[in-house]
């Protein structure tokens, strides 16, 4: 450790005074300085962005019904039946959802409902896709049964003819 003198000590206490004063009074100055009329919200600022607000918020009111909808109709399809008409109803629902958003892209709230017609679009595919490879699954459980049965019965007629 390095021995310093008292005038050095001095100088270094008033070295760390001298930044603590200028830290202070740095901060003070950016917290408590007078910016002008830029952080005021005129009443005609706040009554548009109320009613932004309340157009939001029926604009979920009237897609709470279509998006709910959409879920059961994705939940309820079955790609094994040949109703053409059932899979672009629920692709309507869908653009319906997201033409929302497109609608309003530069308000950050709108984005919920992309958000949610890529979802509910990703479990529509989803579900197809798994309802396919189920079916997929079964007729090769099928097959397996019936080579089983065959083997079976070959081993049985070969066993016969010994």
């Amino acid at each position: 450790m390095i021995k310093l003198s008292i005038k050095e000590r001095r100088e270094q206490f008033l070295f760390f005074i001298g930044i603590f004063l200028f830290t202070a009074i740095l901060l003070s100055f950016g917290l408590f300085h007078d910016y002008g009329d830029g952080r005021m919200v005129s009443k005609q600022d706040l009554a548009d962005k109320l009613s932004q607000n309340a157009e939001f918020e029926e604009t979920v009111r009237d897609q709470r019904a279509t998006v709910d909808t959409t879920y059961k109709q994705i939940i309820k399809f079955d790609p094994g039946v040949q109703a053409v008409f059932l899979e672009n109803d629920i692709k309507n629902s869908l653009s319906s959802i997201k033409s929302n958003y497109e609608r309003r892209a530069s308000d950050l709230r709108y984005k919920t409902f992309l958000q949610a017609s890529q979802l509910y679009n990703d479990l529509f595919y989803d579900r197809r896709e798994l309802k396919g490879n189920n079916n997929d699954m079964e007729g090769l459980n099928n097959s397996l049964k019936d080579c089983k049965l065959s083997t079976n019965q070959l081993k049985q007629t070969m066993g016969n003819q010994k």
